[in-house]
């Protein structure tokens, strides 16, 4: 391999790393395609069922990706002796082609009415309790875009402290990164590729928030090209110093 090649290889290798990094971003400074579920049908005050995947936006939502294994996590229920039973999708990788699946008849999606000014959010439907009781919000959320982005951000509501994980995947079903969301709370959050690389083609939200589960609202879709890291400037300028030495070489 000569020199040049030699310095492009290079500078590919330390490019990549930085590239398929995940950081936070800022929500409201998102500018896409906006999904708020205010056209789902409630028709029962406790949330309705939606049985099957669901289309909403250009978005597909079910509750995994054919590939992926879905388990049973525990966590206690916060001031009872009991514990309550969550989708948990941290084993299995999706198949090539991100196809969504929905979940079983009564254990995948639901909508409920918050009747607020933010009013209907997405929620999964969980395992059912060891104890009889509700599972919905317990379930994971999966979900499918007509093409790639470069974030995404979302409400979170019910949220009360527990922790919850948000797989971001590529077309071809390879893991881009799981974002630990940490001790979740009330409100908004969001994720950007660093350098804007638009290649976000779906998702997958689980957690173990015990008691109400979770429910997200105001999906924000964005695919709008970010400036690079500086961290990724300085190894793109290293790599064109590079070749820029080899040239000097080759010509004295």
């Amino acid at each position: 391999m000569n020199k040049t090649l030699m310095a492009l290889s290079l500078g590919a290798a330390l490019l990549g790393p930085a590239q398929a990094a995940v950081h936070s971003t800022d929500y409201g400074a998102l500018q896409g395609t906006r999904v708020d579920f205010e056209s789902l049908v409630v028709s029962d005050p406790l949330g309705s069922l939606i049985e099957g995947s669901l289309t909403l936006g250009g978005v597909q939502f079910g509750e995994r990706f054919a590939g992926q294994e879905l388990g049973v996590g525990r966590a206690p229920r916060p001031g009872e002796i009991a514990q309550d039973w969550f989708d948990d999708l941290s084993f299995g990788v999706p198949l090539t082609g991100l196809n969504l699946l929905a979940g079983a008849a009564g254990a995948n999606l639901g909508a409920y009415d918050y009747g607020d000014a933010d009013g209907i959010a997405l929620a999964g439907i969980g395992p059912q309790h060891e104890d009889g009781s509700d599972p919905f919000g317990f379930g994971a959320i999966s979900a499918r875009f007509a093409s790639g982005q470069s974030a995404l951000g979302f409400q979170l509501r019910e949220a009360g402290g527990g922790p919850a994980w948000l797989s971001l995947y590529r077309a071809d079903g390879s893991l881009i990164a799981t974002q630990a969301l940490g001790a979740v709370s009330n409100g908004y959050y969001a994720y950007a590729r660093d350098g804007g690389v638009a290649d976000i083609a779906g998702f997958s939200l689980y957690h173990r928030d015990s008691y109400y589960g979770i429910a997200i609202d105001n999906l924000v879709l964005s695919s709008v090209s970010a400036v690079p890291e500086p961290a990724s400037l300085l190894l793109m300028l290293a790599g064109l110093l590079a070749l820029g030495g080899a040239a000097w070489r080759r010509r004295f």
